[in-house]
This record gives structure tokens, C-alpha cells and sequence, in this order.
């Protein structure tokens, strides 16, 4: 195949649906060195060759494979380094936006790589009759979408089986931090994980280890006590998760600045301190 293929789809408005305008294939060399706005959104598939996307700012390398999507009126060129080519989809309307937005397909995040089970997908429907072009077109468009969602869906499972036995651990310590008996063994014991495991993985979710985040938690709940009207150290520190009325007071002034009884006495202050350190801790937080 020499010539470029293109089908037209007649124009229809209905606003809530995906109006596709083209069909095209691409197989001559595209060399461009000037960007260029187009009122339509595409998606283009990578038959063959190499080449690269060029956005305001970015350069995306292209290979076979890939699919990627230029929007409507962000300026792009296409350029061929070894023989490109590439098919496309040029499309509009309102369900398409919505479509983008749930699969989250922006101008930063428009290029999905070795997508080559779908090549075929794209080749065959230039042998569908032209009279059904405008039904092959979205056809392959909707095909396409659902394509990178279920991607993304799988990468999602992956990332979560990651992240769980963080999450199980961190939820543990929140429902369970009252209780003195809390350590990183007990955690494993508990959850049936490896504890150098989930150690590691905490502190690399987290920036701090396990224990100092049970004691950072169970501070948390001292403040709060103290705020609710408890003044004696003993029972905050018993309520608190801690067996140690002494090793609180420690733990208490190396995180607060001050002491559980000074922090009683002086707590207005004290009120204000916590909270910038519960922001300081929320950072720390998210910063995951």
C-alpha cells in the first residue's frame, strides 16, 4: 500500500455522542518542522517505523505500537525518523471528553506504549464496506478507549497489590495503636507478612518507621485527651497505648517540645503547637 487512505464520515448533531470525522491511514514519511492547531481531537496508532511527537515543550519518541493522542488546539507536529507510519482517528463530541476525563488521557499523560494487539483491530476495518465507515470509525475509536482503560485497571490492581501490606499495616496501627502490646512483630504476626518486609515498605510509603509512627499516633491521642480535659499523666499515657508512664513523658517532649504536664498547664499553647505539628505529620503523610 502506497497512498494515503482516508474516509469521511457524514456529520451528524448529536452533541452527547462521538461524532468521528476521519479514518485515515498514514503511509507516506510525515516530515514536519512547523506545529499546527487542529480543531479536532485524534488518536493515532503506530503501524510501523520510528518517529517523534512534538509538543509545546516535550518531545515524545514514537514506535510501533504506540498509541498516542493530540488534542484540539494544542499546537503538535508528527515528525518521521525511519519510515512512520501510522493510522488515526480525528473525532469530537461531548462523551468523548467524558471518556478522556475518566481515563484521564491529557495533553501530559497522551502516549500509551507496545499496544500491538490491537494493530489488527485497526487494519481490518479498512476492509469494511465505506458505507458503514462512520460505524467502523467509532467502532474502533470506542475499541480503542476501552482498550487503555482496561490498561490502566490492571496497572491499578498491580500497584495496589504493591501497596497493601502498607496499607493493612497502617490501618492496624490506627485501630490498634491503644493497645501496648503494638510492635512491627506483633504487626507480622498479625497480618502474616515478612516484618523486614512491611518494615521497609513503610518507610518508604511513609519517610518514618513503623514504631516511630505508632508512637507519633498514640501522641496524637495524648493531645487529644488532654484537649477533652485529662490532666492526669499516668491514665493519658495508659489511654494513649503506652505501659510506661515515664517512657510517654520522654516520647511526649521529644515529639511536642514540651512536656505532658507543661503542655496540661500551658494548654492554649500547647493546642496551637499540636496542631502545626499534626500539618507537619499530614505532609509527611502524603507525601506517599
Amino acid at each position: 500500500m502506497t497512498d494515503n487512505i482516508c474516509f469521511f464520515i457524514p456529520y451528524h448533531k448529536d452533541y452527547q455522542s462521538i461524532h468521528t470525522v476521519n479514518f485515515v491511514m498514514e503511509t507516506k514519511p510525515q516530515i514536519n518542522d512547523s506545529f499546527r492547531s487542529e480543531a479536532v481531537y485524534k488518536v493515532h496508532y503506530v503501524c510501523s517505523g520510528k518517529g517523534s511527537l512534538h509538543t509545546l515543550g516535550k518531545v515524545q519518541p514514537l514506535f510501533e505500537g504506540d498509541i498516542f493522542f493530540t488534542f484540539a488546539g494544542h499546537p503538535f507536529y508528527i515528525e518521521s525518523e525511519e519510515n512512520l507510519s501510522y493510522m488515526y482517528i480525528s473525532f469530537l463530541g461531548s462523551r468523548a471528553n467524558m471518556i478522556m476525563e475518566k481515563l484521564k488521557i491529557t495533553p501530559n499523560e497522551n502516549l500509551f506504549s507496545e499496544c500491538n494487539e490491537i494493530c489488527d483491530f485497526w487494519e481490518k476495518a479498512f476492509n469494511i464496506n465505506q458505507e458503514l465507515t462512520d460505524l467502523i470509525s467509532e467502532s474502533v475509536l470506542l475499541y480503542t478507549f476501552s482498550f487503555i482503560g482496561n490498561r490502566i485497571l490492571e496497572f491499578n490492581k498491580k500497584a495496589y497489590k504493591i501497596e497493601k501490606p502498607f496499607l493493612l499495616a497502617k490501618k492496624y496501627i490506627d485501630d490498634n495503636f491503644t493497645d501496648p502490646a503494638l510492635s512491627l512483630s506483633n504487626i507480622g504476626n498479625e497480618l502474616k507478612y515478612n516484618t523486614k518486609y512491611i518494615s521497609g515498605l513503610f518507610k518508604k510509603k511513609m519517610g518514618i518507621g513503623i514504631n516511630e509512627y505508632i508512637n507519633t499516633v498514640r501522641i496524637q491521642q495524648a493531645c487529644t485527651l488532654i484537649n477533652q480535659g485529662l490532666s492526669c499523666v499516668s491514665e493519658i499515657s495508659s489511654l494513649s497505648g503506652f505501659n510506661d508512664a515515664l517512657y510517654f513523658s520522654k516520647v511526649f517532649k521529644k515529639k511536642m517540645g514540651i512536656s505532658p504536664k507543661q503542655y496540661i498547664i500551658h494548654q492554649p499553647q500547647a493546642t496551637s503547637l499540636f496542631n502545626i505539628h499534626l500539618k507537619i505529620r499530614s505532609r509527611l503523610m502524603n507525601n506517599e
